[in-house]
Parts: C-alpha cells; structure tokens; sequence
C-alpha cells in the first residue's frame, strides 16, 4: 500500500494501482473488510485503527463505525484454536454432562418406581394415598 497525502494532511492508505476520484470514499473495499474484521475479532480497537492509519480524529470513529455496519454482516468470523487448559475445560464439563444425565435417569427411573408403588398399594390395599385433585384441604 502506497501513503499519499490528502489535503487535509492525513495520510491515504491505498494501493497503487487505486484510482478512486470519489474524495468520500479514498480507502479501497478490500482495506476495508480487513480493517472491519481486525475489529471484529479484536485485534484493534477503533482508537487503535484511528491513530495507526491516520484517520481524521473528528470523523474517523463514525466512518470505521459505518464500515462496520456496513461490512461487519458479511464477514464470517474464524475462532482461533483452543488451549490445552481449554480442552481440558471443555472434557471435564462433558463428564459433568454425562454425571447429570446419568443422575436425571436414575431420577426418573425412581419416580416411575415409586408411582408404581403407590399404584400397587392403592390398588391391593384399597386405600387412598395420592391426594384426589380439587380435594379441600
């Protein structure tokens, strides 16, 4: 990327081969998306990205921000690789999954033996355990 002077003294970062006449618009798309997902997954901040590319301290946040209205839904974003104390996280949470799923089924498995209790009871010993819904108390 080539640095030329703009006539408010802040330097214009574009290729060479970039001819925009349009004084609006003086960064090239490509710079950019790039310059958005930098954002995105946080590897600047906007203030960052104001001073490190000489954008106008007065416009430069509501352009970056319309950049990023702009191209910031486009962009897919990629997750960089988990640590091994990540992974370690992630395998000791899927054994507290399998415990509580394991736990849940007993659970279940206990009601269902406890109604059936109840239900042999009522039945045999011919008197009332469960309370009869609507029943005043």
């Amino acid at each position: 990327m080539a640095q030329r002077k703009s006539k408010n003294s802040y330097t214009i970062h574009v290729s060479d081969a970039f001819e925009q006449q349009d004084e609006k618009h003086i960064y090239e798309p490509v710079f950019r998306c790039w310059l958005v997902q930098q954002l995105e997954e946080q590897r600047l901040t906007v203030a960052q990205a104001v001073q490190q590319f000489n954008f106008n301290p007065d416009t430069g946040f509501q352009l970056i921000n319309k950049w990023r209205q702009k191209y910031a839904p486009q962009m897919v974003l990629s997750l960089p690789a988990m640590t091994a104390e990540e992974k370690q996280k992630v395998a000791a949470l899927q054994q507290q999954v399998k415990a509580l799923e394991k736990a849940l089924e007993d659970a279940k498995m206990k009601a269902i033996a406890l109604n059936m209790l109840i239900d042999v009871a009522e039945d045999k010993l011919k008197i009332t355990i469960r309370k009869k819904p609507g029943a005043k108390q």
